[in-house]
């Protein structure tokens, strides 16, 4: 029996509805749930009494095709503009174009944190923690700056940081695929046969 959806719901019903006909299929309860507040955040989601939600300028009697096409069409005019960048990662319905996650960084101060680190005079070969933490921390750093500058674009009334970072870790994993591991050789026994 097919569930009858209508513009205001609960967000458990919302969140029904989005998994049935809008978001990726591999998205989870939680993270649409958190996907829908950041909508509410965008004001086509509003919340009305208690636990009820209704979309905007759409009446609570309106058939689930009805309703389907204006939710489509409001979160496809959205994701075109500034605030709604992130929408293209979460949609299934539809191939939206995805613009890029990247954080805004000043160029002059990571050159000054680089030099001051290979000026101090310490020899290459130091494998202190410190070093090591150091060296990790770098490899992190844009990895680290994309998400903040994510998930501060995300956080709203609505979407707290926990939401965000749920949204923020969603759309990462949409971006690309990771690197196979690489098969593990001895090669010093190799060289000594």
């Amino acid at each position: 029996m097919k569930k009858i959806y209508s513009g205001r719901m609960s967000l458990t019903d919302w969140v029904s509805f989005f998994i049935e006909f809008i978001v990726q299929s591999d998205l989870t309860n939680e993270v649409a749930e958190s996907f829908l507040r950041h909508l509410a955040d965008l004001g086509v989601l509003i919340p009305l009494d208690g636990d009820i939600w209704g979309w905007s300028d759409c009446d609570s009697q309106v058939d689930s095709k009805n309703l389907i096409a204006k939710v489509q069409k409001d979160i496809e005019a959205l994701s075109d503009s500034e605030s709604g960048f992130a929408l293209a990662y979460f949609i299934g319905y539809k191939n939206l174009e995805k613009k890029s996650l990247s954080a805004k960084t000043d160029s002059k101060s990571i050159n000054q944190k680089g030099n001051e680190l290979s000026s101090a005079g310490k020899p290459a070969s130091d494998l202190s923690n410190l070093q090591i933490v150091k060296k990790v921390g770098k490899q992190l750093q844009p990895f680290l700056q994309i998400e903040e500058a994510v998930v501060s674009r995300l956080v709203g009334k609505h979407a707290g940081k926990q939401d965000a970072q749920k949204l923020f870790h969603y759309m990462f994993s949409k971006v690309g695929s990771k690197a196979e591991p690489r098969v593990w050789e001895q090669l010093s026994r190799k060289r000594h046969r």
